[in-house]
């Protein structure tokens, strides 16, 4: 394995116990990309090497997606949820790559004899930002430097953003795509020197200091969804605790999440909904993943395992393009006719194939109403062969049908039906009973 990311790694250690919980990889991250909360992603050493795994937001089902002898790490969520762009040394050379959400289909989108790390989607999902030594070679590890670049997603058209002295990495890109946060060190003679985090246009030009000059050792920055606010590790001084800091955009309201714990914090990654932020720790003797509420209170335990699991990324699932209920099925407020006991083909479109797997969990469901006698009533023209309830999608007419088996004892009653995305958007329709 190229050793090169590991010494480059150790620069960022800011105590000996924040090596071992965060294999000095407080540099990873990421933006948050507005939308659900869907899978959390990150890399873990259980299985020998560092692979790229998946788990649910609360910890279980965790899955490796990489499932080779090479390194691979800094997991990176595209803003749509369904690829996934790390590094990797698979090919004899520290490179980028991107794969599905399900571990298929990877892709080495650099390819060069230096070293590319800490890929970061931009919003719109078209470029990809990363630090590489690809200018200067050999400079991307303890002593040197490192700057950060800009390539389509395809890996075509690497723009250099920096070209500085100093070392710049953790590149992460705004919400709104205008900006991007990163932490920058000095370079040689003073490799020790102080780490801040800084914010520049997404073209490389006006960037200026974000974090205080307090002697805070900083970085890892990672954008809350709405662009307010920015998450960040931090300890004052070698050998000093780390934790997680919260503040504003602006730089201003600088606030302590993690204060008090026994161990190293850091990576954070916020939620798609802003309502969280994973992040690693070794507060329990080990480095594992937890999840907090984006104030700090509500810490929950993700991973628990002899490994070390490190640098979360969480996938957002965007909000789908929900049009309304196609015929025989009318829209709200009117309350649709139909024979109790009978099927119901209930339509409607996503604006393409989103899959099988777009029901929230529990849904759809229905719930008695009262049968307003002066809504607007209309027959449904429609009813199909009474079964179990099924979904389907025709991609012909880019239709979703949804059959929904209606009981006979639901005669001579109004019900809504629910229907739950796991985009987290809800859908209703009322029906009467005959």
């Amino acid at each position: 394995m190229n050793n090169r990311p590991i010494r480059r790694f150790l620069r960022y250690a800011l105590s000996a116990s924040l090596l071992l919980t965060l294999i000095a990889g407080a540099v990873t991250v990421y933006a948050a990309f507005p939308g659900a909360n869907g899978k959390i992603v990150f890399a873990s050493n259980q299985d020998g090497t560092y692979q790229i795994y998946v788990m649910n937001a609360d910890g279980t089902g965790q899955t490796n997606l990489t499932t080779d002898s090479a390194f691979e790490f800094s997991p990176a969520w595209s803003p749509d949820g369904s690829k996934i762009a790390f590094y990797s040394d698979q090919d004899g050379n520290t490179e980028i790559y991107a794969m599905n959400a399900d571990g298929t289909g990877q892709t080495r989108l650099t390819t060069n004899s230096v070293s590319d790390f800490e890929p970061a989607w931009s919003p719109d999902g078209t470029k990809i930002v990363f630090i590489s030594d690809r200018d200067q070679p050999g400079d991307c590890n303890y002593s040197g430097n490192c700057d950060i670049y800009v390539m389509n997603a395809d890996g075509s058209g690497v723009t250099r953003l920096t070209n500085t002295s100093a070392f710049e990495s953790s590149p992460a890109w705004s919400p709104d795509g205008t900006k991007i946060a990163f932490s920058r060190a000095p370079g040689p003679p003073n490799p020790g020197g102080p780490h801040e985090i800084y914010v520049m246009n997404a073209d490389g030009s006006g960037y200026a200091q974000l974090s205080p000059s307090d002697g805070l050792l900083v970085g890892s920055p990672d954008w809350s969804p709405d662009g307010t606010k920015i998450a960040y590790v931090g300890g004052f001084g070698y050998g000093a605790t780390s934790d997680v800091y919260v503040i504003n955009a602006n730089g201003s309201g600088r606030t302590n999440l993690t204060p008090n714990t026994p161990g190293d914090e850091g990576q954070p990654a916020w939620s798609p909904d802003g309502a969280k932020i994973a992040f690693t720790s070794g507060r329990d003797g080990n480095a594992e993943l937890y999840v907090m509420n984006a104030d700090g209170n509500g810490v929950t335990r993700l991973t628990n395992n002899p490994a070390t699991d490190t640098g979360p990324d969480w996938q957002p699932i965007p909000p789908f393009n929900f049009s309304g209920f196609f015929q025989p099925v009318d829209n709200l407020p009117t309350l649709n006719v139909v024979k109790a006991g009978q099927a119901i083909p209930v339509k409607f479109s996503l604006n393409g194939d989103q899959g099988l797997n777009i029901f929230a969990a529990g849904y759809p469901g229905s719930q008695i109403i009262q049968c307003d006698s002066t809504t607007v009533v209309d027959g449904i023209e429609e009813t199909v062969t009474a079964g179990s309830s099924s979904l389907s999608y025709d991609p012909s007419t880019d239709t979703y049908t949804y059959v929904w088996k209606t009981n006979k004892a639901w005669a001579n009653s109004c019900r809504q039906l629910v229907v739950k995305l796991n985009d987290g958007s809800y859908h209703q329709a009322n029906f009467k009973f005959k």
